[in-house]
């Protein structure tokens, strides 16, 4: 008997194997400091996790439309984390301005400007693995560590 794949099926594992080349990509753009790659792969990740919310379509007297705009809690949130990253960059533009030119040395602020952006970054990235969680798309997680087997664990 020949084991058939449902669409759906087909669909879930297209979408983890993506996100999982997406992710893959993250963890070597994070570390090297490439802020605007990291931030758009990380969205490049979130349109493949809401690609089934629905959308709402505005309309004006004539049905005519004018606008569409997402109609779930979660790009709520996601406005606001990426308020946050664009406040962060602000803040980073502003202290590069401090830096007088030729200078090698970097200010207090520039240096807190960078951490605020890599935490607004960390935190986006955070929230769209939880998000993945939450569809079901993480593999689960299993609570023996084979790397521990030699201790006896």
């Amino acid at each position: 008997m020949i084991n058939k794949v449902t669409p759906q099926q087909d669909t879930g594992w297209g979408v983890i194997y993506r996100l999982n080349g997406l992710f893959a990509e993250i963890e070597e753009l994070a570390p090297s400091g490439k802020y605007d790659e990291w931030n758009i792969k990380l969205d490049r990740i979130w349109s493949n996790l809401v690609y089934r919310n629905s959308l709402e379509w505005e309309r004006d007297h004539d049905e005519k439309i004018i606008g569409v705009k997402l109609s779930d809690e979660d790009f709520l949130k996601k406005d606001f984390i990426d308020s946050q990253i664009l406040k962060s960059k602000a803040e980073l533009s502003k202290a590069k301005k401090e830096i007088l030119p030729g200078d090698t040395k970097v200010t207090i602020n520039y240096v807190r400007a960078k951490r605020g952006l890599y935490k607004s970054l960390m935190l986006k990235e955070i929230w769209l693995r939880k998000y993945m969680h939450e569809l079901g798309l993480y593999l689960k997680e299993i609570a023996h560590n084979p790397a521990g087997a030699m201790f006896g664990k």
